[in-house]
């Protein structure tokens, strides 16, 4: 990126905002063409600027701004569409995609898959979809768009389909081994759960269970230590499959 860039009308949204000096905000957006990128709104927290209410999350938006280094001065916002409508569970789920989002991404790296996935989860969280497995398809979906897909095709042993009635153990860094394990404790996935997870489908409890514990674990490599705030508070919503 050049020293200075002037961007016009990006769609966007908002992943997180907080006040900056007096009057100002500092957001962190997720756009269409320009990544996740940060952005100096002046002024907007006055009670007469009418840039408040729409600089919040899940609100589509259009921004334009003027790039000078690391952050860009936010120059002028309006709204793409209609707010995403986002209540109890789902509004959690929805910061917990933003917190995803926030903790994977880096500032000023392009990528149309991350914001694709994104705006298809908030839209799916809108439209009253299961909350547990429109989160497990969006984390599925956005760690193959960083590049960390998960390799749900075939038996790394064997070269073979993966089959609905055997079971794999699964190494994150090469993918499933058919094995006859039979330790509950044992890192150990059926077929079915993980073709489900493949298809994306995730209609039982067991291949949303199985999911949520593959998915956790890849995550968790990418997050390092530090738990997600989000997440935390989503716990036990997730855990009960809602």
């Amino acid at each position: 990126m050049s020293d200075r860039e002037q961007v016009l009308l990006e769609h966007g949204f908002v992943l997180h905002q907080r006040a900056y000096r007096n009057t100002s905000q500092l957001l962190e957006c997720v756009t269409a063409a320009h990544g996740r990128v940060g952005l100096i709104a002046r002024g907007s927290r006055r009670t007469a600027n009418g840039q408040r209410a729409l600089l919040q999350p899940f609100v589509p938006l259009r921004l334009s701004w003027l790039q000078r280094g690391e952050l860009g001065r936010l120059t002028h916002v309006e709204p793409a569409s209609a707010s995403y409508e986002l209540a109890s569970q789902r509004l959690l789920a929805g910061y917990y995609a933003n917190e995803l989002l926030l903790r994977l991404t880096a500032r000023s790296d392009p990528n149309a898959d991350i914001f694709s996935c994104y705006s298809r989860c908030l839209a799916e969280l809108a439209d009253r979809a299961h909350v547990a497995r429109t989160l497990r398809i969006f984390e599925l979906r956005l760690l193959q768009a960083l590049g960390y897909g998960l390799e749900l095709e075939a038996d790394t042993g064997t070269g073979e389909p993966l089959r609905a009635e055997l079971r794999y153990a699964f190494e994150l860094e090469h993918g499933a081994c058919a094995t006859t394990l039979e330790d509950p404790d044992a890192d150990v996935y059926s077929g079915s759960d993980l073709i489900s997870l493949r298809e994306q489908v995730l209609e039982d409890e067991s291949s949303l269970r199985a999911a949520q514990r593959l998915l956790g674990r890849v995550l968790r490599v990418y997050l390092g230590d530090r738990p997600l705030q989000s997440r935390l508070v989503l716990q036990d919503i997730v855990s009960r499959g809602l």
